[in-house]
């Protein structure tokens, strides 16, 4: 009986510690050598086995917790556009990088478990629409 316990109490503890451990990933992004004022950064999986995760850019600084393995990095910024839409008002914003830094990303990032600092990019400007 007292084996039958102590074998429960042992795959319990086991089953606990299953959960994967997330890093904590800190860096840069600088926009045309420029920390990028404000935006997001998102990490997924390569392989698709996890959630996407990420944060904020503020002042061209990120500090997230992510599954650790390869990543294919997207970062986002927006900026005010050159003519208010007449619908929209002066609020109006439209995207600050193009899709090679987004939605067709080629950025990467091999994430290891724990800290990893220095994770840093840079990236480039989208021409204003007119």
């Amino acid at each position: 009986m007292r084996f039958t316990v102590a074998l429960s109490v042992v795959v319990v503890a086991l089953g606990c510690n299953s959960e994967p451990k997330q890093s904590e990933v800190s860096g840069t992004v600088l926009i045309d050598g420029l920390p990028l004022s404000d935006g997001e950064i998102i990490f997924e999986a390569i392989d698709n086995s996890t959630t996407p995760a990420g944060g904020p850019i503020s002042e061209g600084k990120y500090n997230v917790r992510i599954q650790p393995g390869p990543k294919k990095v997207k970062i986002q910024g927006s900026r005010p556009v050159s003519k208010p839409d007449p619908m929209m008002g002066a609020g109006a914003k439209e995207k600050r990088l193009g899709a090679e830094y987004n939605e067709k990303s080629t950025l990467t990032a091999d994430i290891k478990p724990g800290k990893n600092e220095g994770i840093d990019f840079q990236v480039k400007e989208s021409p204003k629409k007119k």
